[in-house]
């Protein structure tokens, strides 16, 4: 149930419909979707066609059948792999009757945000690999949240034969992200809110405390302690009109959050604000491959400076 499994997939796909590997395919994709708006004025809010698309060749609306086949063997290979990875890392000596169990209390719930980005993430990257193949904007854009929630479903019901069991409170989660580009796509004014991540190893990484892999250490992907997610607004495209023109356009704000000490006793969170970059408004919108690349990184947080203003105020010179 681990969130973070889905950024090496994310890279994955992406360098396999990255334009410098695709050369040799017939082009006609338009990789855009009107899910991330340049900005959100008074009257886009009620219509989803104006914003401008980013497409090479409109004219060809077939489904490329082999960049699917392609992207489809990628994707399942991928599904694959993790499913071998977490039956011997999870799964393998924790098996017990179906049953459901919450767990509020190991992670302080950065798991549970998790679920959401992870989600979100995962429905991206399906979504963008069927824009590849050219299937049209709103069959790539529910197949991909479908597609979400239906592996995250599955992993879900993979915890319910474990001693962790079904956990609903993650499923909801799983949910939640999954609709996310959905609800964005039908309400524009929610295109100024996201989750990001950022990642730095903690003393858990590479140890077996707290709870995790029985008889493997712990990794990136369940390393709570060294995960922040980051929830930014995109403050340009809320401002009043007088103040709006006085506001960088890619400069955004993010509230950050995360826990500390997750395999000891007495677990503590963690808060933090700090400025965010929007890089859809910083890298030139003039490629599938430029757009495409923009919205990706829109789901990390970059190194910037921060404040922790929760449990003890501290200025981070860089923080990620």
């Amino acid at each position: 149930m681990k969130f973070l499994r889905f950024t090496c997939l994310l890279l994955f796909v992406y360098l396999i419909t990255s334009d410098s590997l695709s050369a040799g395919f017939p082009r006609g994709t338009n990789l855009s979707l009107p899910l991330f708006y340049p900005g959100i004025e008074k009257q886009q809010l009620s219509s989803l066609d104006t914003l401008p698309a980013h497409t090479i060749d409109s004219s060809d609306t077939s489904v490329n059948y082999g960049r699917l086949e392609l992207t489809g063997a990628a994707f399942f290979g991928s599904m694959a792999v993790i499913h071998i990875y977490q039956q011997n890392g999870w799964w393998k000596n924790n098996r017990t009757r179906f049953h459901f169990q919450e767990d509020l209390i190991y992670g302080l719930n950065v798991d549970k945000i998790g679920h959401f980005y992870g989600a979100d993430l995962l429905a991206f990257v399906i979504r963008k690999t069927l824009r590849w193949s050219n299937v049209g904007e709103n069959e790539a854009l529910w197949l991909g949240s479908g597609g979400a929630l239906l592996f995250q479903t599955y992993v879900e019901v993979e915890d319910g034969f474990s001693t962790w069991g079904f956990d609903r409170v993650d499923f909801a989660s799983d949910v939640g992200g999954a609709a996310w580009p959905l609800l964005q796509h039908y309400y524009p004014l929610l295109q100024n809110f996201n989750l990001r991540l950022s990642y730095h190893p903690s003393s858990l990484l590479g140890t077996t405390g707290g709870r995790g892999f029985k008889g493997q250490k712990h990794l990136m992907i369940d390393d709570y302690e060294g995960q922040t997610l980051w929830f930014c607004l995109k403050v340009h495209n809320i401002l009043p009109g007088a103040v709006r023109n006085i506001w960088p356009e890619f400069l955004n704000l993010s509230y950050g959050y995360g826990a500390r000490d997750v395999a000891k006793p007495h677990p503590y969170r963690v808060y933090f604000i700090a400025p965010d970059l929007d890089m859809t408004k910083i890298i030139p919108q003039t490629s599938s491959f430029l757009v495409t690349l923009s919205e990706a990184l829109n789901f990390i947080h970059v190194p910037l400076p921060a404040f922790r203003f929760y449990p003890r105020p501290a200025l981070y010179g860089v923080y990620f």
